[in-house]
């Protein structure tokens, strides 16, 4: 099963293929449900914290920094994530065990997987100083080296595409990770910030984002 994130201090412990589900084999091309085409910057375009939404244990994200996939905003699913199914094997780090499994990759933790075209994690965090950023996403696909698995993307949650359609590759596995990147360019300040999920077929366990 395809895994997203990977939070210090956990011990990750690999899932069989049986973890695998329908949803993770969908390579159907998604699209947001908010303004559709437009890339950008945020400005006043719905980067703002919604109403039941807050960040994960009270605290932004920092940026620059790394974001775990699996520190996805609260405030329940339609406001703080979309999801098809309830899934996921790593239920005791959060009540909701939204999609979650653990993920052996450097550092351990856990991550996202079960993607699927149309699912989204919001994420509030702080960036310190406006400008263009290299966000890099560690994922990993059970599709063959040398061929796309799918796609993803960072959005507002208004709908306006950030960082443009980011291929993911096959690395053969759901636990062969690697990293894969793109250009947004971000205000200062505090906003919140979409995973969007274009396709299924892979896992993903991180993000970090570093100043250009």
């Amino acid at each position: 099963m395809g895994s997203l994130s990977g939070n210090a201090g956990f011990t990750g412990t690999a899932m069989d293929a049986s973890g695998s589900e329908d949803s993770m084999d969908s390579q159907g091309g998604g699209g947001s449900g908010g303004s559709a085409g437009a890339i950008g910057g945020i400005g006043d375009d719905g980067g703002s914290v919604g109403a039941g939404e807050a960040a994960f244990a009270g605290m932004p994200a920092a940026i620059p920094g790394t974001v775990q996939v699996e520190n996805y905003d609260t405030g329940g699913p339609g406001v703080a994530y979309q999801i098809k199914s309830m899934n996921g094997a790593a239920n005791g780090y959060r009540s909701d065990g939204v999609n979650l499994e653990n993920a052996i990759d450097v550092g351990g933790g856990l991550a996202v997987g079960w993607t699927s075209a149309g699912i989204w994690f919001r994420y509030t965090v702080d960036v310190a100083t406006s400008g263009s950023y290299t966000v890099s996403f560690r994922v990993a696909a059970d599709s063959a080296v040398g061929t796309k698995a799918g796609a993803l993307h960072l959005q507002t949650p208004s709908g306006i595409n950030l960082s443009g359609a980011v291929d993911v590759p096959g690395t053969g596995g759901w636990q062969a990770w690697t990293t894969v990147s793109a250009t947004v360019a971000l205000s200062a300040g505090q906003q919140v910030l979409e995973l969007f999920e274009d396709t299924g077929g892979y896992n993903i366990n991180y993000m970090t984002f570093a100043p250009e």
